[in-house]
């Protein structure tokens, strides 16, 4: 078996075998391989396309059969108030008769250490399996709540503000913008937006039936926005649902409410910390439904650079100690000094771990999908400090994540 990035004339084969493992039309199917990478490079309509060259591939050893594939797409991503890079995994696919045979396995075994080389800090991905993304480092990661709301149920507020229909000739890059980066800049996890990530906006809504308002409040700036799909059975999805106060959800539920002739209920997901029982007149009779939306996997792919960045809280130095099976520079004792004001110390050290863990449990920690409260529900982890010295360093934070790849 043969592991490698793939060549140019390699990508329309790489796209047969994600719509043959997914199960959906292919796009430029009946394009040679030249004109097929030549319109995703001179036409680029997502950051997959941008770096159409991020995929690797398992081959048999004539390095020619492709058996199995995915690409690895250099996100920027908030954490812990810093924009780092994180390896978004996408487009897992291999050929049904070489499924199980560990091609897979050996991509990542290939892709893990070279996106530690390219400085990568996080990693993330949705899952066909948790256990199976275990094995590579993976962790359950970011959580959200997905609310279905009776649209007759929903608060009958006045608000001072407008709404604006989305389109091509008015696409407000700068007012969705505004919206999101208060979102990006509070969440674990969260893409920052960059331009390949709003080329949605240039889609013809009447044609794709996709429809965004842009909701400015009484002062004329932009306070939220929402993508509205319908569904059968008078339902509504809500594709992105964003605000960032009081005001901003208001200004959703008015919209939303006027919608109630045609639909009964709009389903969103929110940010798991976002609680909406202030917000809502009525959770009886029907009105809310909500259910906790697991929104993926995460790994650390740098644990030195994870630890210097990280919020702590107060001053302290405590030692952990990680045991990674895929990427060798994160194995040891890292000794971590923070001070309220100034950058984490870190350095490797001999002495003996306050805290030992494997990556899969470190990656939750140190991205705050829970503390050092919680050991009973993280089996590798050890503490031999006590549980509010470690509290300091791994604590929980708020995460969430809207782009897929």
């Amino acid at each position: 078996m043969i592991i490698r990035k793939i060549r140019r004339d390699e990508l329309k084969r790489c796209a047969q075998l994600s719509a043959l493992a997914f199960e959906f039309p292919m796009h430029g199917a009946k394009q040679t391989p030249e004109a097929f990478v030549r319109e995703k490079t001179e036409n680029p309509r997502s950051l997959e396309d941008v770096h159409w060259d991020s995929r690797w591939a398992a081959f048999e050893d004539d390095d020619a059969t492709m058996m199995a594939t995915f690409c690895v797409l250099p996100w920027r991503a908030n954490f812990d108030g810093h924009e780092v890079v994180m390896g978004g995994i996408g487009g897992v696919a291999s050929l049904p008769q070489y499924r199980r045979g560990g091609a897979i396995r050996c991509c990542f075994e290939a892709a893990l250490p070279d996106m530690y080389a390219q400085g990568m800090t996080l990693s993330y991905l949705y899952a066909f399996s948790n256990a199976f993304y275990r094995k590579f480092g993976y962790e359950l990661a970011c959580d959200g709540t997905r609310w279905r709301l009776r649209l007759e149920g929903l608060p009958a507020a006045e608000v001072g503000g407008s709404w604006r229909l989305l389109e091509p000739e008015r696409p407000m890059l700068e007012a969705l913008r505004a919206v999101d980066a208060l979102r990006e800049r509070r969440y674990n996890c969260m893409v920052i937006a960059g331009d390949t990530e709003y080329l949605w906006t240039r889609e013809d809504p009447f044609t794709a039936r996709d429809y965004t308002y842009v909701y400015f409040d009484g002062a004329g700036r932009p306070s939220a926005y929402v993508t509205l799909q319908a569904q059968p059975g008078r339902e509504l999805t809500c594709k992105r649902f964003v605000f960032n106060d009081r005001e901003g959800f208001l200004g959703l539920a008015a919209l939303l409410r006027r919608f109630a002739a045609d639909h009964s209920h709009a389903t969103m997901t929110l940010p798991g910390d976002v609680d909406l029982r202030g917000l809502l007149p009525e959770f009886s009779f029907g009105n809310v439904e909500r259910t906790t939306a697991q929104l993926g996997m995460a790994r650390v792919i740098d644990v030195e650079k994870a630890l210097r960045l990280a919020r702590m809280r107060g001053e302290g130095c405590l030692r952990v100690g990680v045991s990674d099976g895929q990427i060798h520079q994160n194995n040891g004792v890292f000794e971590v000094r923070f001070t309220p004001g100034t950058a984490n110390s870190v350095r490797r050290t001999d002495g003996a771990a306050d805290v030992s863990v494997n990556i899969q449990d470190f990656s939750r920690l140190i991205l705050g999908c829970c503390d050092a409260a919680d050991p009973a529900w993280l089996p590798s982890v050890t503490l031999n400090c006590p549980p509010e010295r470690a509290a300091q360093v791994f604590y929980r934070k708020p995460g969430f994540i809207t782009q897929y790849f």
